[in-house]
Formats: C-alpha cells, sequence, structure tokens
C-alpha cells in the first residue's frame, strides 16, 4: 500500500502531507468532506459552493427516524419553536 503516515493530534487534527496538497491544488480554508467507508476515512474537497449533496448512502441518511419527539410535530412544528420545546 502506498501513503504517507501521519499522527493524529491530541484535539483530533492531522496534517495532510505537503506533496498530497500540492497534486490536488488544496489551498488554506479548502473545505473537505469527510466520510467513513466501513474502517477507511474518506477525505474529498468540496469545489462547488453549498452543503453536500446527500445520498442514501451517507451516514446522515443513517439518523433518518432514529430519534424520536411528539407524534404531531410535523403539523405544530412551527408553534413547538414558538414555545422553545424541543
Amino acid at each position: 500500500m502506498n501513503g504517507n503516515v501521519v499522527r493524529l493530534s491530541s484535539k483530533g487534527q492531522l496534517t495532510l502531507p505537503v506533496e498530497v496538497r500540492r497534486k490536488l491544488g488544496l489551498r488554506r480554508g479548502a473545505r473537505l468532506l469527510v466520510t467513513l467507508d466501513r474502517d477507511e476515512i474518506r477525505i474529498k474537497e468540496l469545489k462547488e459552493e453549498g452543503w453536500p449533496v446527500f445520498t442514501p448512502e451517507s451516514t446522515f441518511f443513517n439518523l433518518m427516524g432514529s430519534f424520536s419527539g411528539p407524534e404531531d410535530l410535523a403539523e405544530n412544528h412551527d408553534r413547538y419553536l414558538a414555545e422553545g420545546r424541543r
């Protein structure tokens, strides 16, 4: 396997090797999407403006329906927000 070894800091940060940044043209402020695919971490540059598009394969979709709330939340959403209920 080809690659570079990097260390994770105490804050969970890592530095991408300069060869990788140069090859991909990554500059300070580049937005990167981090995903987990089984036991692999994948990092992809977000070139478009705005938020990433979620797909059924996204981790986000695994969370849908996993939280509970009032049964009538969809119907009374605005009222609950006004009352400060969560």
